[in-house]
């Protein structure tokens, strides 16, 4: 999910990571550093996704990460063993305004909205504030790992967030991603070039979801977020992952975290 900077909230990030080719089968583990504890960065800013910066040492960098290590309620999950709640509300999408730039931190690049696009459920109402996509997924689903996951990042009321996942599959490209990708700007840079970046284009069509009580999936990894992750999954083409991954200089995604016991309930039709 996506990075804090300290100018609207998300936190400017450092240096990149070394790209590492791995096999698909690997992928899960593959952001485990297999750096020796006395080697790790004593700046936070040098969180990543491998060697000392990896997922599994973020809780070491610095004590505003402390969460990334002892948080109960930490994302991504494996989206397994639900409870179907045929009572929860739908997910309202009223996505009207355009996008306004294309940053890139050098571990994702955020496409950033103006006002004017709105997700409701039932009784809250959040603001979208911007979108980016990881490769690969971080979210699985009954165990199964998807090749991309996009996130809405939005905002509701008294700052709490509310984010909406996207699953992807290998198949056909999609114009969506490729516009992401056209868009790209260098790291560190930000462009206004956001042609086929319009929020409508991501409403799904069918309304089931998955929904759980988790958090950030980097650094400072605060918890309280509200997670929607859509069961309808799109495709994506074996050459936007990669190109995607090129983009990043390796794979940006979270391991899999400890369930810990937290509600996950599925609203929709039925998921197979």
């Amino acid at each position: 999910m996506f990075c804090i900077r300290k100018s609207n909230g998300v936190r400017k990030l450092g240096r990149l990571a070394r790209l590492v080719v791995v096999s698909p089968a690997l992928i899960a583990c593959g952001a485990i550093s297999a750096e020796p504890a006395d080697s790790r960065s004593t700046n936070p800013d040098d969180w990543g996704y491998w060697g000392p910066g990896a997922p599994n040492n973020w809780g070491d960098l610095s004590p505003e990460f402390a969460l990334c290590a002892a948080g109960t309620r930490q994302s991504p999950i494996d989206l397994a063993d639900w409870v179907e709640d045929s009572s929860a509300p739908g997910l309202s999408f009223s996505y009207t305004g355009s996008p306004t730039e294309v940053s890139h931190n050098g571990k994702v690049a955020h496409v950033e909205y103006g006002q004017g696009n709105t997700l409701t459920v039932g009784d809250r109402r959040y603001e979208l504030l911007s979108m980016h996509i990881h490769v690969h997924a971080e979210h699985q689903l009954q165990g199964h790992l998807y090749p991309a996951e996009m996130h809405l990042v939005h905002r509701k009321e008294g700052g709490f967030l509310g984010v909406v996942g996207q699953l992807y599959r290998l198949g056909d490209p999609d114009p969506v991603v490729q516009a992401l990708i056209d868009a790209y700007p260098e790291p560190g840079q930000s462009s206004h070039s956001v042609a086929g970046l319009n929020a409508a284009d991501f409403v799904p069509s069918d309304g089931g979801y998955y929904h759980y009580d988790g958090s950030l999936t980097t650094p400072p990894c605060t918890e309280g977020v509200d997670w929607y992750v859509l069961q309808q999954v799109r495709t994506i083409s074996q050459g936007q992952v990669n190109r995607i991954a090129a983009l990043h200089n390796g794979f940006n995604h979270r391991p899999i975290q400890a369930r810990n016991g937290r509600n996950l309930t599925y609203s929709g039709p039925s998921p197979g």
